[in-house]
Parts: C-alpha cells; structure tokens; sequence
C-alpha cells in the first residue's frame, strides 16, 4: 500500500522547489511531470517512482492542521501543506529517506502517516 508524506513548509513553496530539493537525496534520479499536470514524480529510474508530489496549497488556519494532522507540531499559519505519496517497497523507503531530507533542506516539517 502507498504511504502518505505530508511536508510542512513555514515559507511558500512549488512543487518544483520541493521536487528539486528531494534530488538531493541521489542525485542520480530524475524527476517528471505525470499527465502534463502540477504533479511531479521524481524516479530512480523509467520504471521506479520513489515519491510523486501531488501539490501545494497555502494553509491560513491551524486548526485546519490540527483537524486533518492532530500529532502535527505546532506551526504559525500561514504554512505551505505538500501532500506526497511513495510506493511500497524498498523504492518507497528512499522516497521517504528523501522527504524527510527535503523538510530538512526547506526548513520544514514532514510527517509520515502510518509510522
């Protein structure tokens, strides 16, 4: 089953800057647009996804993370939500290892559902 990721930004965001900070994990992979969209999948390779970026959106209430994200820190609104997604498997493990260095590099919280 695919894990949700959720980053937490203090400082507005796009889905590219978020892609770009996930290379610098392996800057091996690459990263590609999925049906000409907003989404972004970034990939060890043609056949394996390691986390696709399903968007950004601004956030001006906390109760609005505390609703959806209850064990979320406390973070001052505005904040930018990045919602992601990882497949299952070894290939998902990186994607996440790469997000939690993401937050890292962009001064942001990320929060892997299921843990």
């Amino acid at each position: 089953m695919p894990r949700d990721v959720t980053i937490l930004s203090r400082r507005a965001i796009e889905a590219r800057e978020v892609a770009e900070a996930l290379l610098l994990h392996d800057e091996t992979w690459g990263v590609r647009a999925l049906d000409e969209g907003p989404m972004l999948q970034v990939c060890r390779d043609a056949t394996h996804p390691v986390i696709t970026v399903l968007g950004v959106r601004r956030v001006d209430s906390s109760d609005e993370v505390e609703r959806i994200l209850p064990d979320a820190p406390s973070l001052t609104t505005p904040l930018w939500w990045v919602d992601t997604v990882t497949p299952t498997g070894p290939d998902g493990e990186d994607g996440i290892a790469a997000a939690l260095d993401a937050a890292m590099e962009l001064d942001a919280v990320c929060i892997v559902h299921g843990d």
